[in-house]
């Protein structure tokens, strides 16, 4: 039977004890910023909006994704999860499971995970990820009915053939572990119900994800409404978090090259160097990024164009170090 249980780990590294790191924990890569949804909770898929912020939308090419891979070689330390997904749908990059593969032979010891909403994963697509070596797929349902996805994401899915498709994954899977949810919007309690009955004996681990204002400067009332409950169902945090953890050990690129500061930069506000002219490691301990951990550290989070208008911290933040922000900066005296 599958664990009903969040994605949080509660297991982690107090980050207090450890930060600056040398090396980052995870490496999140946007093999795609695409999607085939539309859903009303995500900006990656409202094109007036994407138009707007002029944001460039494309595919990572696989010359580029070696490269970025090939330089994790130069980091003192193994990082401990490559994360093939930022925004958009993976699945849409045609060398999605060659990327895995590449990933698995040079860093074998990696973990490999991406998120997916599964509409793609045809038995065929889902015999090449598993034979790539895909670690963990995360696999996000918008509910249990073809109206569901309908009415939350704008798109005509055949839901029972969705799946069987999930399944095969799930019977096929080797290695790989399966985590699946669906948002609080897209479930009633008898649906609910319905969703671990469809998946519990075949999955790792399953969900019911609350819905939170995720991203900065989108407004997600006309879907769900604010009501003081944050992602892992627990209140929202009551005071205000100055210094977001996810710039000490997160590694963010966008298919084009960019180092981003965060998941969460859906606009693309914030460039801190090009991969495609810097290492990884020289992006992760260059001068820009220190900037930024030390604005946040300084308490002037508010000031940052992107950060400042991020309520994220508050609605899922594990990570909270405001404590210790005066000695962490200490630590950041001597580095560029």
């Amino acid at each position: 039977m599958a664990e009903v249980k969040s994605k949080q780990d509660t297991e982690r590294t107090r980050l207090e004890t450890v930060i600056p790191l040398d090396t980052p924990f995870e490496l999140q890569l946007a093999v795609t910023n695409l999607c085939n949804f539309r859903c009303g909770y995500c900006p990656c898929s409202a094109p007036e909006l994407l138009k707007k912020n002029r944001v460039r939308k494309g595919n990572m090419d696989f010359e580029l994704y070696t490269k970025i891979i090939d330089d994790l070689s130069e980091f003192p330390q193994k990082i401990k999860i490559l994360r093939l997904v930022k925004e958009g749908e993976p699945l849409l990059n045609k060398r999605f499971a060659d990327m895995v593969r590449y990933a698995k032979e040079k860093q074998p010891s990696v973990t490999v995970d991406t998120t997916t909403n599964a509409t793609l994963l045809t038995p065929d697509l889902s015999d090449a990820i598993i034979d790539a070596g895909l670690d963990k797929i995360f696999i996000s349902l918008q509910g249990v009915t073809a109206e569901a996805y309908k009415r939350i994401s704008d798109v005509t899915v055949d839901f029972d053939a969705l799946v069987e498709n999930i399944l095969y994954f799930c019977r096929n899977r080797r290695q790989c572990k399966v985590y699946i949810k669906v948002p609080d919007i897209g479930v009633n309690e008898v649906e609910k119900e319905r969703f671990f009955r469809l998946f519990d004996r075949h999955v790792d681990e399953m969900f019911v994800e609350h819905i939170i204002p995720t991203w900065p400067d989108f407004d997600i009332s006309s879907v769900k409404k604010d009501d003081g409950i944050g992602y892992y169902g627990d209140p929202v945090y009551p005071g205000y978090i100055k210094v977001c953890p996810t710039i000490f050990y997160n590694l963010n690129i966008d298919f084009d090259g960019v180092m981003a500061p965060c998941p969460l930069d859906w606009a693309h506000v914030t460039s801190l160097g090009n991969v495609r002219e810097q290492s990884l490691r020289e992006l992760w301990n260059g001068p820009k990024i220190n900037a930024l951990r030390r604005q946040h550290l300084q308490g002037e989070r508010g000031s940052h164009p992107l950060c400042g208008k991020c309520v994220t911290l508050e609605y899922c933040n594990v990570d909270i170090i405001d404590a210790y922000a005066d000695e962490i900066l200490q630590r950041f005296s001597s580095l560029p």
